[in-house]
């Protein structure tokens, strides 16, 4: 197991430092593991080189939904939380074009003789 150990001026044991990634390596039994959970809840070991993977399963949200909110500041994060914002803003909206400009545009595009010719076999097609 790799950790290191400080010590502060008063000589208190600072918590060892494990990498996150070597958690599944370790070949312990099931009781072991759950002493060593039990020591990253106490504060007696503290992990390092967490990633998004690693932390969007721990609190049970996706990958992206993480990256989305290391977009954000501190201050719209703490708005998310109070549920006065939304995580990720709504997309803008593309304001389509009226049928009455596509039809101007078609006109233009092909010619008001084209048009009327379609409009009429069109017609027909309906009558048939």
């Amino acid at each position: 197991m790799l950790y290191s150990m400080k010590t502060t001026e008063t000589t208190a044991a600072v918590p060892r430092v494990v990498d996150a990634h070597s958690l599944p390596h370790y070949k312990l039994s099931k009781a072991a593991r759950a002493c060593l959970a039990a020591d990253i809840l106490d504060g007696r070991l503290t992990l390092q080189g967490l990633t998004i993977k690693l932390v969007a399963a721990a609190v049970g949200v996706s990958e992206g939904y993480v990256a989305a909110a290391l977009r954000v500041s501190p201050e719209q994060r703490e708005l998310v939380r109070q549920e006065r914002r939304p995580l990720v803003l709504p997309g803008r909206t593309v304001a389509l074009p009226s049928p009455q400009k596509r039809f101007a545009d078609l006109i233009e595009e092909i010619g008001i003789t084209q048009a009327l010719h379609l409009l009429v076999e069109s017609e027909k097609k309906i009558a048939a």
